[in-house]
């Protein structure tokens, strides 16, 4: 459908039982589609992962997946570590940080172009710097062929080349970049 995130009226969930997810189609990468259809339910029983979807009407269109995570030094990443470390307050250097795993992303073939996976994009941002824990980095597993989306959301390579696993290229976004959000002011206070 050509338009923009606009011109539809969605919603945010958690994916459920309830949700039907047969519809769901991403012609493009079938893995996204599987993930959905047969694994992501199952990987919330486990506490493996958290599964957010967009719905129009009772349509689902577009989903997400967060897992937690860790951003790891390793010896190719070691000027891009340097950098990082510098940005982090405290002389303790670390070999890791605390991050949100961005695990999957899809968007309906039917709903693609139309903003969504930006929208997701910014929530996740929003969500992971309002965090009651301590969580640094998002990170993401790219697609080749998503690498320029992620870098015009703001992520940076977390190394020179593609994850020999599964041709994916690791990314990470700064929450440091994010100004934190100050508490709700209009919250009650137990006295």
């Amino acid at each position: 459908m050509v338009g923009s995130i606009d011109d539809f009226d969605w919603r945010w969930d958690i994916l459920n039982e309830n949700i039907s997810v047969d519809d769901f189609v991403c012609e493009k990468h079938h893995e996204f589609e599987d993930f959905l259809k047969n694994a992501a339910l199952l990987y919330q029983e486990e506490r493996l992962a958290i599964t957010y979807v967009i719905l129009v009407g009772n349509k689902l269109i577009a989903y997400y997946s967060l897992a937690t995570d860790k951003v790891v030094m390793n010896d190719s990443d070691k000027n891009l570590w340097k950098r990082l470390s510098k940005k982090i307050p405290f002389d303790k250097r670390r070999r890791g940080y605390p991050a949100l795993k961005l695990c999957q992303l899809a968007v309906d073939d039917n709903y693609a172009h139309n903003g969504f996976g930006k929208q997701i994009i910014t929530q996740v941002m929003l969500s992971a710097s309002d965090f009651k824990v301590g969580c640094r980095f998002i990170t993401v597993d790219a697609l080749p062929e998503a690498e320029d989306f992620y870098k015009k959301m703001g992520f940076t390579r977390l190394s020179g080349t593609p994850n020999p696993k599964n041709d994916t290229i690791p990314m990470y976004f700064d929450l440091g970049r994010i100004e934190a959000q100050p508490e709700n002011q209009n919250e009650e206070t137990n006295q």
